[in-house]
């Protein structure tokens, strides 16, 4: 991809105070230099196939100058929102006051308060047709937005106001395709993440059940299939804007899947999307948030398949590693095994992901979490990381789950550095780079840069030199 000095022509400020006060004061607040919000920058730019920029192209943005282009001011916005928790707009960062009065479209759009399944339907076929641009430049939902509208998708009654029908019907030879098509989806994405192409197929599809869901006439039972299969879709299209890193648009994509699935009755699909989001926050370093979707996923699946209840524990056990809390993620981890040895032939189709050897997968990447800001715990839990995390990394591509054999193997490097062996973090770089070609996953291919970045401070043999470049080159190869 092109990179770009994308600034206008800027008059240097007299002396070390920034011109642009309100920008220099959001990268204070989120922590990051200049350098490091055009890396950012870049990485959502990538996403959706426009050019990249130079990095020292913040510089001239802070000494009062602007990019030219529009997109790239929506989503410098964006970034320090969801950096900060601060709701900032390219108004208020290039005019240099904030007020309420900007009107960048939300997380949470039409998603508040009561809504009948035709306006659900309208807002998910809405958000759905929108572009790449749009989709990367949505703003994130504060936290306390995000919460209620996730109360009032899952504790309002849902307003069964039918949609129009249409002149044609969906058959069940028809809707049998339809799910087929999903499960498919579904390991297509186990296989190589959310790349564009993917996250533009799934999105493809889902505004096809819409459009049947919306248009079409069905019996009672298909329409729940419909449902169902719409909810299953924005769900995997939430999942994929994550692994794309575009964590605005996968909040809005899992909020309109649990509102299509609260109106499907599909109670164990919500307990689902709630520990994703659960998942995402953590991800994020947001364990308050994590905690507490996480809590409300648990409570959601208390009368459900043990399974379903098994997803919510290692989902609450995720969000307690992300708060440091080693007790509280051994007894929700405990917990989540013991329920898994109860699958039955009836469990959600939606997971078949979740085996003993996913769980021993996230568990592992919890202990390297709990590692890093658990000084005195740091040997015994690195080890036990290792342990869990080094046959995942070898047996994903035998199992079909490439993207998260790579996901795992950079844990398992990270546990390699966090222990100063130079060594494995050197010949487990050198296998990720071998898998890169495959993977899609643009988190993956992030966490990964991250890793080579901090990994190039202490690998200093020629093995690591090597194994440096061989991940640099496998990440820049188009």
């Amino acid at each position: 991809m092109t990179t770009l000095r994308d600034t206008t022509p800027d008059h240097a400020a007299s002396g070390g105070r920034p011109q642009n006060q309100e920008l220099a004061d959001a990268l204070h607040r989120a922590g990051w230099s200049p350098r490091e919000l055009v890396r950012v920058l870049n990485r959502r730019l990538d996403v959706i196939g426009e050019p990249t920029l130079h990095l020292t192209a913040a510089f001239g943005w802070l000494r009062g100058g602007a990019p030219r282009s529009e997109i790239v001011r929506r989503l410098t916005a964006s970034v320090l929102t969801e950096a900060t928790g601060i709701p900032y707009t390219a108004t208020d960062l290039w005019c240099g006051k904030r007020g309420p009065a900007a009107s960048e479209t939300t997380a949470t759009e039409k998603l508040l308060g009561r809504r009948s399944l035709t306006e659900i339907l309208a807002t998910a076929a809405a958000w759905t047709a929108t572009g790449p641009r749009d989709q990367a430049a949505l703003q994130p939902a504060t936290d306390e937005r995000l919460f209620s509208a996730v109360w009032d998708a899952t504790r309002q009654v849902p307003l069964y106001t039918l949609p129009a029908t249409g002149p044609e019907q969906v058959i069940p030879p028809f809707m049998d395709v339809i799910e087929a098509h999903l499960r498919r989806l579904r390991r297509l994405d186990d296989t190589a993440g959310g790349g564009a192409i993917s996250q533009r197929y799934v999105r493809i599809e889902l505004a096809g059940v819409l459009d049947l869901l919306r248009h079409s006439r069905y019996t009672t039972d298909i329409g729940t299939r419909l449902l169902n299969t719409a909810s299953g879709m924005a769900q995997l299209a939430g999942w994929m804007a994550f692994d794309a890193d575009l964590t605005a648009a996968a909040q809005r994509y899992q909020l309109i899947a649990i509102r299509l699935a609260r109106h499907a009755g599909d109670s164990d699909a919500v307990t689902n999307v709630l520990g994703m989001l659960s998942y995402q926050y953590a991800a994020c370093a947001r364990p308050s948030a994590a905690l507490r979707l996480a809590e409300a996923a648990v409570e959601h699946s208390a009368r459900s398949l043990p399974i379903v209840r098994a997803r919510a524990w290692g989902r609450l056990a995720t969000a307690h590693a992300a708060a440091g809390d080693i007790d509280a993620f051994r007894t929700a981890t405990d917990r989540c095994r013991d329920l898994l040895q109860h699958r039955r032939d009836d469990d959600p189709p939606a997971l078949y992901y979740f085996t003993p050897e996913q769980v021993a997968a996230e568990t592992g990447h919890a202990l390297v979490e709990l590692a890093a800001v658990k000084p005195h715990h740091t040997k015994r839990l690195l080890a036990e990381a290792t342990e869990l995390l080094s046959p995942l990394t070898e047996t994903g591509p035998a199992t079909g789950f490439r993207r998260s054999a790579l996901l795992h193997g950079v844990h398992l490097a990270r546990a390699h550095l966090l222990s100063r062996d130079t060594e494995a973090t050197s010949r487990t770089l050198l296998r990720l780079a071998d898998r890169v070609p495959d993977i899609q996953s643009i988190r993956c291919r992030n966490l990964l840069d991250r890793l080579r970045r901090q990994a190039g401070r202490h690998l200093h043999s020629q093995d690591g030199t090597d194994a440096l470049n061989a991940v640099e080159r496998a990440l820049s190869a188009p």
